[in-house]
Formats: C-alpha cells, structure tokens, sequence
C-alpha cells in the first residue's frame, strides 16, 4: 500500500514545484525584477553618456533623455526602441535629422543588444569611434550627411557578423579607400548595402570590392579615387546598383567584365573620367533599367548591343565625345524615358524611332552635327515633358504633335536650319514654360494665345523672320512671363498696351524688328523690369514718363527710332539703372539735370538727336566721353562753350599727358618712401620676434610661421594656446572654430583647417589677407606649423563676431541662444543689404574677383552691433585635397545642402551666379524663418526654394517668419521676395549680378548708412 502511494505523492510534489515555477515565469515576464531595472538604468547612461557628446543647445527630443527617466527609456525616450516582450535591452537608437553638431560618443559600442543605428542628416564631426565594431548584433548603420572625418583604419568590422546595412555617404571621411578583406567587409556574410559615396577617399579601387558575397548595393561615388575600375567587380554577381561616378577621376576605361553582373538595375559611372569606347558587353545587363555615362570622355560609338537592354528607362550618355550615328537597335528599347545624348559629336538624322517610344519624357540632343528633319510625328506618341534639339544642323519644321499629350514644359529648338511657322498647337499648349526657338528661319504670325500662357516663363524667338502683329490680351489677365525675346523678327504693329499686364516680366527685348506707334504708357506697370530693348524700330511719340515707374529697370535701349519730345526727368526715379541709350532719335530739350545724379548709371548715350543746353556736370556725367553727346548741334559741355575742335582736343591731350607724367614722378617718389618704411617695419618686428622667443617662450611656438595682414599685438604661441577643445565655439565642414582671448585682452576667432595646401593655400590666404571691406571679416593673421608632426595644421585669425551668425540668430543654436530674441524686419533687412554688400565686393572690386563657393546663413556673421560681415569666403577650394584647384569641383566644396545652385548637377563648376544664388536662399531664409532643408518644408518642396515657388503666387504675407508679427512692411517684403526669386532663377543667366542685387535691396528701404568707425577703411562706391 505504502508503495502504491508514494509514486502519487511524489507526482503532486512535482506538480506543486511545476506550478510555482510557472508562476514566477509568469512573473518574470509581466513585472520587472531589480535586475531589469538595473539593466535600463545602465543602458540610460549610455544614452545620456551619448547624448552629451553632442553640442548644446541639444533639440527638444534628446532633452527627454534623463537619468530620471530611466524607467521609460522603451516607451517615452524619443528616437530609443527596446527589445520585444521581456526583452529589456535597447535595439534601436534613431536620432537622424536632429540637426545634430558634436561628436559620436565611443559609448556607443557598449550597447550589446543593438540593432538599428541611426544619425543621418546631422552635422556629426570627428572620427568614427572604434567602438562601433563592438556592436556584434547591429545589423544596420547609417551615419549618412555628417561631417565625420579621419580614416576608417581603425574600425575592424569583422565582427559585426550580423551587419547588412552600413551607410557613411557624405562625410568628410578620407585617407586611401579600405580594402575590405584588411577591414573585415569582406567576413561579413549579411552585407546587402555599402555606401562610402561623397567622402573624400583616395587611391585606387581594392580588388577585394569584387569579393563582398551578399551585395546588392554599392556607392564609392563622390569621392577622390583614381587608377582603373578594377574588373573583378564583375564577380559582385548578387549586385543590382553600383554607384561609381562623381568626381573620381579614374584611368583607362569601363571594364567589359561589367557586362557580366547580371542583376544589375542601376550603374552609374557619371563624370569619373573614363575614356574610350562603351563596351559592347553591356548589352548583356539584361535587367539594366539605368544606364548613367554622362560626362566623361568616353568615344566612338553607340554599341548596337545596348538595343538589348529591353527594360531601360533612363539612358544618358551626355557630354562625351562620341561619334557616328544613332543606332537604329535602340528602337527596342520602348520604355525609354530619358534619352539624354547632347553635347556629342553625333551625326545623321533623328531616328523616326524617336517618335515611336511612347514612354519618352526627356530628350535632349543638343550640341552634336545632327541634320535632316525632326521626325514629324514626334510628341504624338509621347507624354514629353522636355525637348531639347539646340545647335545642331536641322532643317525641316517644327513638328506639330509635340505637345500632344499635353504635358510639354520646355522645347529648345535653337540655332538650328527650322523654317515655316511656330506649330499652332502650341497656343494651347498650357503645360509650357520655357520656349526657345532662336536663331532659325521660322516665319509667319505667333500662334494666338501663345504669349499668354498660364505658365510660360520664358520665350525667346530671336534672330528668325516672324512677322505680324503682336497680340493684344483682352482679358487682361496677369501672365507669369519673365523673359520675352523676340528681337530681330519682322513684327509689325503697334506694341500692345497689354504688355503692362505681363507683372513678373524681367526682360523685354524687342529691338530689331518693324514696330510702329507710341510706347504705351503700360510699360510703367512693369515693376520688376529689369532690361527694356525696344531699339531699331519705328516706334514715334515721346518717352512716355512712365517708364520712370519700371524701377527694377537697370538696362534701357530706345535707340534707333523716331522718339521725339524730351527725355522725361522721371527716368531719374529709377535709382538702379546701369545703361540708358537713346541715340539716333529725334528727342529735343535739355539733358534734364536729375539725370545726372543717377549714381547707378555707368554708361549713356544721347548721339545724335537734336537735344540742346548744357549737358549735366554732375555724377556720372563728368565721365562719359564726347561719342556720348555727339551729333547734337546745339547741345554744350558744362561751361557755356561748344565741344572742343581738333586743334584744342590735341592741346588738352598733350596738356593731360604733361599732368600724367608728373603724377607718375610723384607715386614713384611715393613708393620709394614706403618701401623704406616697409623695410624698416620689417626689421623692427623681426627684432621684436627675436626677443619674445628669447625671453622662454615654449619650444612648441618655434615650429609655427606667422603672417600677419593687420598691426596685431600677438604671436603664433598666443594663437595657438587657444587651440582647446573646452574654447570651441564652431564646427563645421571649414573646421573647427575657437574663441581666443589675447594677452592684450583682444578676442579673435581661430580657426583651425586641418588640409593640405602647400604654397597655393599660402597664396591664397594672402591675397584674402589683403580684402579690406566693413561688411566681409577680417583675416588678422595666418599662422603654419612647419614641423614634422603638425605637416598639415592651419590656423587662420580673425576678428570676433561677439553675436554668433545669421544661421543662429534665425534658426537657433550659439551660446546665447535662449537669451535671443527674434530678428525684426528692419534689422533683417539691413543684413540682407550690408551681406549683398559684401558678395558685391568680392565680385566686382575684387582683382581678380573672387568666389564666394559656400554662401549661407551660417558664413554671415553679425558683431556687436548687429553688423553683417560675410566670413569663410574664397577658401572652399583649398579645405579638401592637394589645393591645386582640382577639387573646386566638389560638392562639399561648392556650397552647402540647400544652398547649392542646380546648374551644378551638370557643369561641375561654380561661378558667381552659383554665388547669387545661395544668397538668394539666404534671403528667403531671412523672409520666412525656415532652414533650406528639413521635414518642416512639408510635401511640397524638396528645398526651400521650390517650397517658396510654390506659395510665391499667393503673396509675401503668406511666407513671413511668423514671429515677425504683423509689423512688416508689404512692400519692403515684396521687394525682397522679388530679388529672392531673381536670385534663385533655374537659369544662372537669368540671375542678376551681385552689384544689382544690392541696389534692388537698397530700393526696398533708404536706410541711412550706419555710422562706421573711425578706422573702417572706405567702401567701393558701388558695393
């Protein structure tokens, strides 16, 4: 009995134990045990310990993280994701697009459990800590739009087994790309996804790229590598995107054994320099859908193979110097939506194929030898958006269907052989917003309608024979053209009154043609005119004085007509006006005297009229040659005499020759004597320098060559004990900036560029010592270690802008930060103005002139006064690389993210209207208080300019700054939107120059110049 029931007994004691020990299963998994509370609040110092890396002030979300808080770090911590069910560990870290500066914290290799990991779009600096490789669960990586630099060498991946995304693009990251196999890439069994693109990485192309045995992806773009694309990328056979393009500059050609990754998708090799011919084995990529070979210098011809890549929408092989003819093979290629091929030396007609692929929405040819006919029924098929056919040898007639799927924007068709008329169609073409058909030989009358086209911006007609009159707008309904060419034409008629309905016109050119009648009195509506050529007509009547309204206008030509009457006195008005021609009319009257006080004005012509009096002495007047006045009888020259004959022009040049040659003597006199003092100076400092470095200065500041631009009172020791990190005051992607007080008791601001540069960086740095402008920063001094150790240190001494940058002052950020209040309109718009002033400087008074290349809201600084100096100008070309101007063409060069001109995407290049642009961002970013990117910019606009183009039509009281309140003056702000959007026009020659950007910003309000100091040297009068 007793054995029976001790198997029973036994049976419930177990099931007991069962029990209690699913309970307190059941417990673990529902209430957190002092371990776990331990675990979080260990994991809670991380983050903290990680958040404190970054740069105060730290954006709303991160100030959630708190030692305090650590018992919600999986449920209210912004951006932190914990691990499912009793998983207590952190998984997930996202803090990307927090606008984030500072550093990466190595403690971020001390979160085990990790498995997303993400600080993209921030302005991160310093090196990738190692620790990351520590992170042996992680499984995706992207530190992506940062500003992280140093090398990759010390980072060993081959730990992070687990690792499938690992993306680095737009960095500062640099040194020789690493070898994947050396840096344990190639171990990784997972990795689907490697972008090191938009760094500066340098040296060849490992061949163990050709060994990553899962990638599907793959971006060395943007970079700084040469020698040959290694072909064992061919073995990469799981890979769909390569992305090799962009300032690299590799040798030889494309590898035929890219023909062999059979799931490629998308291949990029854009602007990298390759030469020779496009391998024919790329026609076997079957799944190719993007083929990107564009500006390269690629030759020979179209292979017919390519006609093989049956699934191919995007084509461009642009900007090469290829030959031959257009295959006829690509005919298969159906689904072909961009066919880019211009700037080529293709031959042979347009294949009628074109006009059969009904998925084509771009196709550009321009700039090769093409001849025949544009197939006619092109665009009948097709939903075109762009047409591009320019400077090629067509003839024919511009075919009809082009905009037949109504959906055409742009059709350029210029310098070409075209004849018959503009296709009717096009009057009703409302997609249109560019038309330039210039330079051919079309006749016959404007389609009706066309000019009037809703969103027509842009038409030019110039140089053909088209004739008629031109139409009058009954509706009177306000059109969006800006620039209207239609000179050298045969257009007869009267010009209509309607033209003053055209309110956003920049540009009227209608010289050339037969027009008769009055100017209407319309033209004064056209306030944001700023070129007016109606010359070579027949145009009679008077100048009407409402011209004198058009007060944007900085160019008037009214010559060669049969104007009559006199120059109205109300063209003074027009405070910007650059040229004023009138010649050859039949205008009488005296000069009027306001004309002359036009500051603006820079060239005059008032030849042969049958004007009298006295021509104004004032102004520009004293300036302009006799050429400008002659072939009027009656008119004198300041006193009251007739303009000297031959024999007193020849006495006044031998006396003006006299007066030369004595001013001569004396500046050389003059330099004699400052080349004594110079010397004497020289030698005075050196002895100075001599005894501070006897008297026990450190052996360090022995290693250190300064050159000084103004009388400064410190030296290369001074200047460099200043160089800590607890004196940072800036970071950014022209390095770091210290704030630095001087034994004297002066503040500067250091910065230190860590580049090469040798003797061009030198160069450079002295001739922007030498700018002297109240609205541009001083460069005090330039200091060079020479040693072995410090090969690459710069430190470049600047006066110290006590209230931070623009960028601060509006967007927040700096050290007084919390204490600032908004920035008013009126001080807004002095900074605009006295910003512009800067820019202009550079541009025009400069020899030679000198490019800004990084214009933005953070490089405007603002002193104690609330002053605008711009700073970091002309150096964008030396911060990266080997200073020889190679690297000019560089993004992170060229300008910042949200700044940067589009013209870009092509040219590779900067010029001043890539200047004028950026300031133009700046401007709307003065207007509406809003950063060039981020989410708060919605769905309607990648950027804050096509955000502002999409609610400019509804007015400026719609974009203001809303902390500006309701204070602002409509026409102030309207006028500095106008110039915004003339700044930031797509076309770098429909920008205005910097010097009218400032007289259109002076018109917005006459402000009284602020008083400079006593030692501010003297501006250009223009600038």
């Amino acid at each position: 009995m007793a054995r029976a029931l001790l198997p029973r007994h036994l049976v419930l004691v177990l099931l007991l134990l069962l029990l209690r020990t699913a309970i307190a299963i059941a417990t673990t998994a529902t209430t957190p045990q002092a371990g776990d509370d331990d675990a979080l609040a260990r994991q809670a110092a991380i983050l903290v310990s990680i958040r404190d890396a970054f740069a105060a002030p730290l954006p709303p979300p991160l100030r959630a993280w708190a030692l305090a808080n650590s018992a919600s770090l999986c449920t209210s911590w912004p951006g932190v994701a914990c691990g499912p069910g009793g998983r207590r560990a952190v998984v997930s870290v996202d803090v990307s697009g927090y606008n984030l500066s500072g550093a990466l914290s190595p403690a971020v290799g001390r979160l085990a459990g990790l498995l997303f990991l993400s600080a993209a779009g921030n302005s991160l600096s310093g090196a990738l800590p190692p620790t990351l490789a520590g992170l042996r669960e992680l499984r995706h990586l992207n530190l992506s739009n940062n500003q992280f630099n140093g090398t990759l060498a010390g980072i060993d991946f081959s730990a992070m087994r687990e690792l499938q995304v690992l993306d680095l693009y737009d960095n500062d990251l640099a040194g020789p790309l690493p070898d994947p196999e050396a840096a344990g890439l190639a171990a990784l069994p997972g990795l689907r996804h490697l972008d090191l693109g938009g760094n500066f990485f340098s040296g060849a192309i490992p061949p163990a790229f050709g060994r990553l045995p899962a990638i599907e992806f793959l971006s060395l773009a943007g970079n700084s590598l040469a020698g040959p694309i290694p072909p064992d990328l061919a073995n990469l056979i799981t890979l769909r995107h390569l992305y090799l393009g962009y300032f690299n500059r590799f040798d030889g050609g494309i590898p035929a054994e890219l023909g062999r990754l059979a799931n490629l998708v998308h291949l990029d090799l854009a602007s990298c320099g390759l030469q020779g011919p496009i391998p024919a084995s790329l026609g076997g990529l079957a799944r190719l859908d993007t083929l990107y070979l564009q500006t390269n210098q690629l030759n020979g011809t179209i292979p017919p193979s390519l006609g093989n890549l049956t699934g191919l929408r995007f084509l461009d092989v642009s900007n090469n110097a290829l030959t031959g003819e257009i295959p006829p093979e690509l005919a298969a290629l159906r689904g072909l939506r961009l066919l880019n091929m211009f700037m080529n030396r293709f031959r042979g007609g347009i294949p009628d194929f074109v006009a059969d692929l009904d998925s084509l929405q771009v196709l550009k040819l321009w700039q090769n030898n093409l001849t025949g006919a544009i197939p006619a029924a092109l665009g009948r098929a097709a939903p075109l958006r762009e047409v591009d056919l320019s400077t090629n040898r067509l003839t024919g007639q511009v075919p009809r269907w082009l905009c037949a799927q109504g959906r055409l924007e742009i059709l350029i068709l210029l310098d070409n052989f075209l004849f018959g008329p503009v296709p009717e169609g096009l009057g009703a073409c409302e997609t249109l917003t560019r038309v330039r058909l210039g330079q051919n030989y079309l006749a016959g009358p404007l389609p009706r309608g066309f000019l009037y086209l809703p969103a027509l911006t842009t038409v030019e007609l110039q140089g053909n024979y088209l004739t008629g009159r031109l139409e009058e707008d009954d509706a009177g309904v306000p059109a969006k053209l800006s620039l209207l060419n239609l000179s050298n034409n045969r257009f007869n008629g009267s010009l209509p009154a309607s033209i003053g309905n055209f309110s956003a016109l920049q540009t009227l050119l209608l010289g050339g043609n037969q027009l008769a009648g009055e100017i209407p009195r319309q033209v004064g509506r056209l306030k944001r005119l700023l070129k007016l050529d109606l010359s070579g007509n027949n145009l009679t009547g008077a100048v009407p004085g409402e011209v004198g309204d058009c007060a944007s206008l900085t160019y008037l030509d009214l010559s060669g007509n049969r104007l009559s009457g006199a120059i109205p006195e109300r063209l003074a008005r027009i405070r910007i006006l650059n040229y004023l021609n009138v010649s050859w009319n039949m205008l009488s009257g005296s000069i009027p005297r306001e004309l002359g006080g036009m500051k603006s004005l820079t060239a005059a012509d008032f030849s042969h009229n049958d004007l009298s009096g006295r021509v104004p002495d004032n102004g520009q007047f004293a300036y302009f040659n006799a050429t400008s006045f002659a072939g009027n009888p009656r008119l004198v020259m300041g006193a009251p005499r007739r303009w000297a004959g031959p024999q007193e022009q020849q006495e006044q040049h031998q006396h003006q020759q006299l007066v030369g040659r004595l001013k001569l003597l004396a500046a050389l006199g003059l330099l004699g004597c400052s080349v004594a003092f110079a010397a004497a100076a020289v030698a005075t400092t050196r002895s100075a320098m001599v005894r501070r470095r006897g008297r026990g200065r450190s052996a360090r500041a022995g290693r250190w060559r300064m050159t000084a631009f103004q009388k400064v009172a410190f030296g290369c020791e001074d200047v460099v004990r200043c160089v800590k990190e607890n004196h940072v005051v800036g970071r950014g992607g022209a390095g770091v900036v210290y704030r630095g007080e001087m034994p004297g008791g002066e503040v500067v601001a250091v910065k230190r560029i860590v580049a090469g540069g040798g003797g061009g960086f030198q160069a450079e740095v002295e001739t922007l010592g030498r700018i002297r402008h109240r609205h541009i920063v001083r460069l005090l001094a330039f200091c060079c270690s020479s040693s072995a150790g410090d090969e690459a240190m710069r430190l470049l001494v600047y006066e110290y802008m006590v209230n931070g940058s623009l960028g601060e002052m509006l967007h927040g950020g700096g050290e007084a930060d919390g204490a600032r209040q908004p920035l008013a309109w009126a001080a807004r718009l002095r900074v605009a103005t006295e910003a512009a002033r800067g820019l202009c400087y550079l541009h025009h008074d400069c020899s030679p002139p000198i490019l800004h290349r990084d214009v933005k809201s953070n490089n405007i600084l603002l002193d104690a006064r609330m002053e605008a100096h711009v700073a970091d100008f002309g150096l964008a070309k030396f911060l990266r690389g080997n200073g020889n101007g190679a690297s000019e063409c560089m993004s992170a060069v060229a300008g910042s993210y949200g700044y940067i001109a589009p013209e870009y995407a092509y040219t590779l290049k900067v010029d001043e209207k890539s200047d004028v642009y950026s300031f133009g961002v700046v401007l709307l970013e003065l207007l509406t208080g809003l950063r060039p990117v981020g989410e708060h910019l919605g769905e309607d606009g990648v950027d804050l300019v096509q955000w502002a183009r999409a609610r400019a039509g509804g007015g400026v009281l719609g974009l203001l700054d809303p902390r500006l309140g309701g204070d602002v003056p409509a026409a102030e702000a309207a006028q500095v939107l106008f110039v915004a959007m003339l700044c930031v026009q797509e076309h770098s020659v429909e920008r205005p120059t910097m010097r009218e950007v400032v007289q259109m910003l002076q018109q917005a309000k006459h402000h009284p110049p602020t008083p400079a100091p006593a030692a501010a040297p003297p501006d250009a009068a223009a600038c």
